[in-house]
């Protein structure tokens, strides 16, 4: 299995080309928090509506970098808003929603915390919100609840799960240079219970993140992140390669 940090997205693929004879690509999306504008708004907090075009900017960027994929990951928090359906999310979902299914063969969506009104949108598109997807030996789940099976030796097809991938954790890492101080997105990648567990960061950029030593990452389990490896988004334009920045106990 080739696994590649591309940007703000994890890239699968496997080429062992099973059933098919054609390597299959896996494309993994992290928080997008769609509305999150008119949220602000409505909380008297006053900004541009421009993050759905910089979305699109930034996924044009990874799908011209990997062309059409197979399947389309969506780990959860599609859209913002908790108690309802804001006029900006029906809008801006649908649209991320057709842009990804011209994109790849299938899309996953996976309920977030902030997806308790997403399933009268996904009906209109015939998509189904699920609250995780097994993928050959990797378990996609939006991080927040936990799952008895996940610890399981064995799962249904007798295959044990390896590999979990969430959201949820927003991670981000602050690094120091001399009085300067600054936060970046990042993936966390390390071993907890046994499993390979990655956290990705969110896709929108409205927010960072949050830092683990700061306490600020909330997932499913209690996880002592020092010993995962920190692998920095990067931030100039146009830019999606990944920088490891090595274990987290060691950055400053």
């Amino acid at each position: 299995m080739k696994m590649r940090y591309l940007g703000k997205c994890l890239l699968l693929e496997d080429e062992r080309k099973e059933n098919t004879g054609k390597n299959e690509k896996v494309l993994v999306v992290g928080d997008l928090h769609l509305g999150y504008e008119e949220a602000l708004n409505k909380a008297g907090v006053f900004v541009s509506r421009q993050m759905f075009e910089e979305m699109i900017s930034d996924l044009n960027l990874v799908f011209g970098e990997v062309g059409h994929v197979n399947k389309v990951i969506l780990l959860g928090d599609i859209k913002h808003d908790f108690g309802g359906i804001l006029k900006q999310e029906w809008r801006d979902v649908t649209k991320i929603l057709d842009y990804f299914s011209s994109m790849a063969d299938k899309v996953i969506v996976i309920r977030g915390n902030h997806d308790t009104m997403l399933e009268p949108i996904l009906k209109k598109k015939k998509m189904k919100l699920r609250d995780y997807y097994i993928w050959k030996e990797f378990c996609f789940l939006h991080g927040d609840s936990d799952f008895e099976f996940l610890w399981d030796r064995k799962r249904g097809s007798g295959k044990e799960i390896e590999y979990l991938v969430v959201g949820h954790g927003h991670p981000a890492v602050r690094l120091n240079e001399g009085v300067k101080s600054e936060k970046y997105k990042c993936f966390l990648v390390g071993k907890f219970r046994g499993k390979n567990l990655i956290v990705v960061p969110s896709f929108i950029d409205y927010y960072v993140g949050s830092d683990p030593r700061e306490g600020e990452i909330v997932l499913a389990w209690d996880i002592d992140f020092g010993n995962f490896d920190v692998k920095v988004v990067p931030v100039a334009p146009g830019e999606l390669e990944v920088l490891d920045f090595g274990k987290l106990k060691r950055l400053k």
